[in-house]
């Protein structure tokens, strides 16, 4: 039976409370996550109480000092991080072994992950929506990758990928969301790129309960999910950017708010290679 793990964690739905906005108690979670007081379905809930506002972002990234050192990522002029010329140099406490398996990790997303970039190739390699899109980033997850194989942080089997839909309703892939296995928690996650790549999960969702689940709505204010809808467990996963974001390659969203992090982390935004360049 395909583990659901709650990898849905999408952007889409972070409670504003624990999101991009939000306070140094949400952005410190507890791994448990944070609950909303109520829960309401998908198709209630707005940009900002799924923590997913653009402007948001854009001053979230804004407020975060620049290093003299780090330089901007290149893109090519289809928009992609252009895979000949990354460099995650110049953020301070990151070991030389740590900057080269992020590169390594990011160059391979890049080269291997617009093989989807056409959702119909996605869907018939058995990719399905969890139901984000009202959120402008929509996540496709591949349930049977998740625990189903052996294959960790590769982006020849991405667990999950993402989106951004477009305004005549078309869809341009971002990102891939790579779901560790339920064998996963805080205390024992992949050592990738240090300072330059964190994970994070999300427990606040309620999902459909079936093969392929949707996303229902919020838990409600003792953590829970109103049956029929489930919570899924809450796995570790990391967003990998193939294309601009104001946080960096490995920021959670479209920014620094969504889900939740390690207790005692402070929330990651990396706007010195979040700039780009052509």
């Amino acid at each position: 039976m395909r583990s659901r793990l709650f990898v849905l964690s999408l952007a889409l739905i972070a409670l504003a409370a624990a999101c991009g906005g939000s306070s140094d108690a949400a952005d410190s979670a507890d791994p448990a996550g944070t609950s909303s007081p109520t829960a309401s379905p998908t198709t209630e809930m707005d940009h900002e109480a799924m923590g997913h506002d653009p402007a948001d972002t854009a001053d979230d990234a804004q407020d975060m000092p620049i290093s003299a050192v780090a330089a901007p990522l290149a893109t090519r002029p289809d928009g992609i991080i252009d895979p000949e010329r990354i460099d995650l140099g110049g953020i301070d406490g990151v070991t030389p072994e740590q900057q080269s398996r992020a590169e390594d990790l990011l160059r391979r997303s890049v080269e291997t992950l617009p093989r989807w970039a056409d959702v119909a190739t996605a869907e018939a390699d058995g990719f399905t929506s969890i139901g984000d899109g009202l959120t402008g980033e929509e996540h496709l997850l591949q349930w049977d990758w998740i625990n189903g194989d052996d294959k960790v942080l590769d982006p020849n089997f991405p667990e999950a990928l993402v989106y951004r839909v477009e305004p005549d309703g078309s869809r341009t892939l971002d990102a891939a969301m790579f779901i560790l296995p339920d064998e996963y928690n805080w205390e024992n996650l992949p050592d990738l790129g240090g300072a330059l790549t964190q994970f994070h999960i999300h427990d606040n969702l309620c999902f459909t309960d079936e093969a392929a689940p949707t996303v229902a709505g919020l838990t409600t204010g003792d953590g829970s999910c109103r049956p029929p809808t489930v919570k899924l467990n809450p796995n570790p996963m990391i967003h990998v950017w193939i294309r601009q974001n104001s946080c960096g390659p490995f920021a959670a969203l479209q920014g620094v708010g969504a889900g939740q992090i390690k207790s005692g982390e402070e929330r990651a935004c990396d706007p010195d290679h979040g700039r780009l360049t052509l």
